[in-house]
């Protein structure tokens, strides 16, 4: 989403810098595979070491960035960013603060971390959410509710000319997240063991990259999938491999948009997915989608096979999806909806 910004936004009147934060982790890459994405499409970025004992390291770099004033606007995504943010802009700031709020995973430990990030917050002149799920979790901030826009975080027309190829075998299931907790990654080899015994020849595609991934190794062998079950690790191509799939599954505890979801539909793909958070804002479930509780490794795989089964249920299903994004209405891209969001944020300075 980041990158669609960056590379839309200038035709809006609003060049884009990007600062990430990586906290490498053993064994991962020295660069994260967003620093040659972003270079490749000629957005200029800074890797910044994400760990805790780099952190004052990186907020004097931002401070120093920001001191020369030319960054009218400091964008932040999530909890350690406002922060950096919030820090590096100082008590008497001259740069307009705006965050994407990520008020989403359950859990006593997030909850302080969103009690937290909240205080953080009331310090930014405007807020963007991508669901009306999700704004409903500020609703214990007033202040913060009325300073925060749901933008929701689509580029329908990029995913269009998506096509995918793979060769003859089994149906393929993909699911498509980074290998955090959050994600589901475990319910979905849960369910990926029960579709297994009565379609064996079933392939399972796990499309994204995190710190989970040997935990998420361990445990496919433990289950005694891991022959069926591929991790494909971080892909720019992962509309393509969605294309390519027969069903693409959501697993999420909690999902405050769920941008694969929207993918999967442009490219008229039936979805299985837990009904949390956003989702159920983007699946309709039975006409687009089969909806399932979280947790549930059985309601999941009983969904899967229903679509392997129902070959004519799954093509309506998908084109159920299309269409619907189709006519749903969303005519703004989010670069013009931030852009609107970044001049009402200046002007209320």
């Amino acid at each position: 989403m980041i990158l669609d910004l960056c590379r839309d936004l200038p035709r809006e009147g609003f060049p884009c810098e990007i600062a990430i934060l990586y906290r490498r982790m053993p064994g991962e890459q020295a660069e994260h595979p967003m620093v040659a994405a972003a270079r490749a499409q000629g957005t200029p970025i800074t890797q910044l070491d994400g760990h805790l004992s780099a952190f004052p390291a990186a907020i004097r770099w931002a401070r120093r960035k920001l001191q020369g004033g030319d960054y009218p606007i400091l964008h932040a995504h999530e909890y350690k960013s406002d922060l950096l943010a919030a820090l590096a802009a100082g008590k008497k700031r001259s740069t307009t603060l705006v965050a994407t709020v990520r008020h989403t995973e359950p859990g006593f430990q997030m909850a302080l971390f969103q009690a937290f990030d909240s205080l953080v917050l009331h310090r930014f002149d405007r807020l963007s959410l991508p669901s009306e799920a999700a704004l409903w979790e500020l609703r214990r901030w007033p202040v913060l509710r009325r300073r925060t826009r749901v933008i929701q975080h689509h580029r329908l027309g990029s995913y269009a000319a998506a096509t995918g190829s793979r060769k003859d075998g089994g149906p393929v299931i993909s699911i498509v997240a980074r290998l955090q907790a959050v994600k589901g990654h475990r319910l979905f080899l849960d369910s990926a063991r029960l579709v297994l015994r009565k379609r064996p020849d079933s392939r399972f595609w796990i499309v994204g990259e995190g710190p989970m991934r040997a935990e998420l190794e361990a445990a496919a062998s433990r289950l005694g999938v891991a022959n069926s079950v591929s991790f494909l690790g971080y892909r720019d191509d992962a509309i393509s491999l969605m294309a390519s799939s027969d069903i693409v599954v959501s697993a999420s505890s909690y999902e405050s948009f769920g941008r694969s979801l929207v993918e999967a539909q442009a490219v008229g793909r039936p979805v299985v997915a837990t009904a949390v958070g956003g989702t159920p804002e983007i699946i309709r479930d039975g006409r687009s989608g089969i909806l399932v509780p979280y947790g549930d490794a059985e309601a999941m795989a009983t969904a899967v096979l229903r679509l392997l089964e129902d070959k004519q249920l799954a093509r309506r299903m998908g084109a159920a999806g299309r269409e619907y994004l189709a006519e749903s209405g969303i005519k703004e891209t989010p670069a013009s909806a931030f852009a609107s969001l970044y001049r009402e944020a200046l002007a209320c300075r």
